[in-house]
């Protein structure tokens, strides 16, 4: 049962009375005359039985309403996320949207941020059917703040907020396997104390999303593209995050795996994980493996 928002007191008797929640609206108005601090909150209300009207006016102030999970994988841009919150129908896809374009509550922590892309924390959250889209991106920042703090106090690598964000977005983005996080991670911050490029194709495929023109795949004309996310022409890090990492993602960005690795491919066949190397040689003979295996199951 659904108690509206700004609902009067009489009005809230009215309806639980006329869905057999209570006998009378009377004792349930009596409840309010000696509790008038209470207050009230709207939203959805499960009773499995009727009860009285002390028990329907308590669990009312107390607000413990229905909540419905929605799940916000990880690796996902804010484009992609506001495809999911839509499809909830908990809130509004394009108000979340439009929030998530909006910088201001990380502006204090990231004055470099252009938007929230990096900062909406993947997890399952619980909304209401009274919640808004500023409720869970508030939600999702809180979270963010609380990974992204933890993780700065554990670093072992001289990287500041701002580009710690980043790097996890391209390493949630390059990996899925347990584990290995630390070790993408390696091979980045090893490429960046060398000033090698960081050759990162999810930076490429993101760029071409803000422009509206990724065809699905990345084509070889796409290496060569001047956006300003493209890792293979642009020397550093890419101006800003390309989607939004977990937990673990952040923590390696901020504290790599020890290693000298330079390069990784993704190994061929089911095997989970990427093939790690030291020297160009030994990566592009992973390469061709992973080439041929392909050709094969042509």
């Amino acid at each position: 049962m659904e108690i509206a928002r700004g609902a009067t007191s009489r009005q809230i008797a009215e309806t639980l009375e006329s869905n057999g929640v209570i006998e009378s609206k009377w004792p349930f108005l009596w409840e309010r005359f000696w509790n008038r601090e209470t207050t009230l909150m709207a939203g959805e209300y499960v009773f499995h039985r009727p009860v009285k009207a002390a028990e329907a006016f308590a669990l009312l102030g107390s607000g413990r309403v229905r909540l419905y999970p929605i799940t916000i994988p990880e690796g996902l841009n804010r484009f992609e996320i506001a495809e999911i919150v839509a499809n909830s129908g908990l809130v509004s896809g394009e108000e979340f949207l439009a929030l998530s374009a909006d910088p201001t509550p990380v502006k204090e922590l990231l004055p470099e941020a252009e938007t929230l892309e990096g900062c909406l924390f993947p997890e399952t959250y619980s909304l209401a059917k009274t919640s808004t889209a500023k409720d869970l991106v508030d939600a999702m920042i809180a979270q963010f703040r609380e990974a992204l703090e933890e993780a700065h106090s554990h670093r072992t690598a001289e990287i500041d907020l701002w580009r710690g964000v980043v790097l996890a977005s391209m390493i949630e983005k390059e990996t899925k396997a347990q584990g290995e996080r630390g070790l993408v991670s390696s091979v980045f911050h090893n490429r960046m104390r060398l000033g090698m490029l960081m050759q990162c194709d999810p930076t490429i495929i993101y760029g071409l999303v803000l422009e509206d023109r990724y065809r699905g795949r990345i084509h070889l004309s796409d290496l060569s593209d001047p956006h300003p996310y493209n890792t293979y022409v642009h020397s550093g890090l890419p101006p800003g995050p390309i989607a939004n990492p977990g937990r673990q993602s952040i923590q390696a960005a901020f504290a790599p795996s020890e290693s000298d690795f330079l390069f990784f491919v993704a190994k061929p066949g089911h095997q989970i994980g990427h093939v790690f190397s030291r020297t160009l040689r030994s990566h592009n003979r992973a390469v061709r493996e992973l080439r041929r295996y392909e050709r094969s199951i042509r």
